[in-house]
């Protein structure tokens, strides 16, 4: 019995050898395994170097029986994932809160006694200097609406005495009635009277009976400087009332008379112009 006994200790404890160096094994990998990630990890994002102070132990306790040299230990994992940079939170942003202001107590003002100002010395002297020259503005602009006023008066003056020469100048012209007509004034006279003849004559009319009748009368007519007919008359009768009458009413027709020059008024006004038909 004790020869069967010694091959199965000796079996047992090759097995825990077997185990002890593979525990060992896979210690040393997973060591390589971490130095190598915080190489990579140090050259590739360039980090601080490793605080040795902050080294990782790693215990063998507790292995598992089978453990792949191809899988780390979860332990390694979470101590990988402990030293990843932690991502930022976004904090939420405070809502605004609606607060009420907070109401304000008034103190009571503290009146201070005021203080008395000593009162501003008065110049007489300049007050009575200003007094003075004001006197003596409003005199000097009394003065000089006066002088205008003058000087209006003087100018109307002057101006009434201008319109009476020209008038009495004007009279001086004016031909009176029963003057005869020379020179220049007869001339004028003549030239208007045949522009009356012709004015008057585009309103005299004949019935059939009438026309190529050798019919003859005059007629004298007054007028204004307006054109405006005073009185009309047959001076020299055709004998035939229906001629004359014919005669008489063209005349009337022909009111307005042309314009003429001011100083025929008194000689046609008075004596009157004789109008011709059918000359």
């Amino acid at each position: 019995m004790a020869a069967e006994k010694l091959p199965i200790e000796n079996l047992d404890k090759e097995i825990r050898e077997k185990k002890f160096k593979q525990g060992i094994m896979i210690s040393v990998i997973a060591h390589v395994l971490l130095v190598i990630t915080f190489t990579v990890k140090t050259n590739l994002f360039k980090k601080p170097p490793i605080d040795i102070t902050q080294a990782i132990r790693v215990d063998m306790i507790g292995l598992p029986d089978k453990v792949t040299s191809n899988q780390l230990p979860a332990k390694v994992q979470e101590v990988l994932k402990e030293k990843e940079p932690p991502k930022p939170v976004e904090e939420p942003t405070p809502e605004p809160k609606n607060e009420k202001p907070v109401p304000v107590e008034k103190k009571d003002k503290v009146v201070l006694p005021k203080k008395e100002l000593p009162k501003p010395k008065v110049d007489t002297e300049a007050i009575n200097l200003k007094k003075v020259k004001a006197t003596q503005k409003n005199a000097l602009e009394k003065l000089k609406a006066q002088s205008a006023i003058e000087k209006i008066k003087e100018d109307m003056q002057k101006e009434e005495a201008r319109k009476n020469a020209v008038a009495a100048v004007m009279k001086g012209r004016v031909i009176s009635a029963g003057t005869s007509l020379t020179g220049l004034d007869k001339i004028q006279s003549d030239a208007y009277l045949q522009t009356l003849d012709a004015h008057i004559k585009q309103y005299w009319t004949l019935p059939q009976w009438l026309i190529n009748k050798p019919y003859k009368a005059r007629v004298l007519v007054k007028f204004d400087s307006t054109g405006k007919i005073l009185s009309k008359q047959i001076e020299s009768s055709s004998g035939v009332k229906a001629y004359d009458d014919y005669c008489l009413q063209s005349i009337t027709q022909a009111e307005p008379f042309p314009k003429f020059s001011e100083k025929f008024s008194e000689k046609y006004k008075s004596d009157g112009v004789l109008i011709g038909f059918p000359e």
